[in-house]
């Protein structure tokens, strides 16, 4: 049985590292309001000259004029500022000589930076956004590769903003660990409609490089990205932002159900959860309509592929094993648990858990009114995180004294799949309820 699950788990790999070694960056194209696209800026540093720039609807004459405003660029090198226009050529205009209309706060590039850019703990983090910088690249502009050079141990990454003016090059290419993305803006916003902007956000560790525009006038805001102290409020509204990952993840999963060796007879995958949620006193449906990140990928992705994923609790006993626990589809009210007359698992069974990868014959002889006991054999994905561990406390009263017990609980995401040759034949949740509570 050993050989079975390693092998199994080597099948999972490239699922697994789809969700896991997901790029470091988010990219997109966002509609907004057309006053989001007015831009006052000074012609002169003195402020004695200013003008209005609407870069949704720009002449080839106004875009050429703000280029005149700004300055060359400069960029960090070992701690100096430097200007070469052997490595950058473009141009920059400091935050004191321009006002943009657009305020990031009220569009969705925050909760789309919650969503798919930071995970974990991270994500439970509160977030500034920081205007940093005005550029313009024009005909031959461009910037090397480079890293950006953090401006304090809170700064986390960048956000470039890119209007939607006319411009051929100019491409943002973005490399880390031997592996390269393009977000090419030009392509991305090229059409008649000029009411959206092109976005990208980054971690501040990721090599980056802009390529030379070949035709007009790329114009970019830089917000510098910090982490704050205070934990974050809940995100909003709920949204479904392009996922960068998605199309290694859906290749990678139906690759792995095309393999005559994988799972044949069928069986139980699930994904350990890699964002924070509010998890209600006894239900998790409202958890399905806020995942996020990668726990979003996963759920839409295989839905759309007609499987029925399904969050569960899921219990872990002290004495079970390290891939042994409990699942569940929903917080149990231990109020009615009594540890003088039944087990913590005979008791969590009744109340219609599954057992999880628990070998029948010592569930039989360890439990013995658990003859009938529902056993699953489950195969993680991903492994089980603490990001939304919970205890459940309950009482013991004995002869002597009452003492506080308690059990982990968790949650995780359940895909069922069918045998091979009818991957989509497998038991539906009603189904399972059905053999569960009759």
């Amino acid at each position: 049985m050993g050989d079975s699950v390693t092998h199994t788990q080597k099948q999972l790999t490239p699922v697994r590292e789809s969700i896991i070694n997901k790029p470091p960056y988010i990219s997109g194209k966002l509609q907004l309001p057309a006053s989001c696209f007015s831009l006052l800026y000074r012609v002169t540093k003195d402020g004695h000259d200013a003008r209005h720039i609407n870069l949704a609807d720009a002449t080839p004459d106004e875009l050429e004029k703000l280029t005149r405003a700004c300055e060359p660029a400069s960029f960090g090198r070992e701690q100096e500022t430097v200007r070469d226009e052997n490595y950058r050529k473009a141009g920059k205009m400091d935050l004191e000589y321009f006002s943009p209309m657009l305020d990031v706060f009220r569009t969705d590039l925050v909760n789309i930076i919650y969503y798919c850019l930071l995970e974990g703990t991270q994500s439970t983090k509160r977030i500034k956004i920081e205007l940093y910088k005005l550029n313009v690249y024009e005909e031959g502009s461009f910037f090397k590769p480079h890293v950006d050079t953090p401006r304090s141990k809170n700064m986390f990454g960048s956000l470039v903003i890119v209007f939607p003016t006319p411009h051929e090059g100019g491409a943002l290419h973005l490399r880390h660990r031997g592996q390269e993305w393009i977000f090419d803006s030009g392509q991305v916003l090229a059409g008649k409609d000029k009411s959206s902007i092109g976005y990208v956000a980054f971690f501040s560790d990721i090599e980056h490089e802009v390529a030379p525009v070949t035709s007009g006038h790329r114009v970019t805001l830089t917000y510098n990205l910090y982490f704050d102290d205070e934990p974050v409020s809940a995100v909003s509204k709920r949204l479904t932002p392009p996922v960068v990952n998605e199309g290694a993840f859906r290749e990678a999963f139906t690759t792995l159900l095309e393999d005559q060796e994988f799972l044949a007879e069928g069986g139980t995958l699930a994904f350990g959860l890699r964002h924070v949620y509010p998890i209600k006193d006894d239900d998790l449906k409202h958890v399905h309509s806020v995942l996020k990140g990668s726990d979003a990928l996963v759920y839409q992705s295989v839905r759309a592929l007609g499987y029925e994923p399904v969050l569960y609790i899921y219990y872990e006993p002290k004495h079970f094993g390290p891939a042994e626990g409990v699942l569940i589809d929903r917080v149990v009210d231990f109020q009615n648990f009594d540890p003088e007359s039944e087990e913590l698992v005979e008791f969590l069974h009744a109340e219609g858990g599954a057992l999880v990868n628990v070998d029948r014959d010592r569930l039989r002889r360890a439990y013995t009114r658990m003859d009938d006991g529902t056993t699953e054999q489950v195969e993680w994905v991903t492994p089980m995180t603490t990001l939304n561990q919970k205890r459940d406390v309950y009482i013991s009263y004995g002869n002597e004294a009452a003492y506080l017990g308690w059990i982990y609980r968790d949650v995780c995401l359940v895909v069922r799949v069918g045998k091979v040759g009818d991957r989509l034949a497998y038991p539906r949740v009603a189904e399972l309820n059905r053999r569960i509570y009759g």
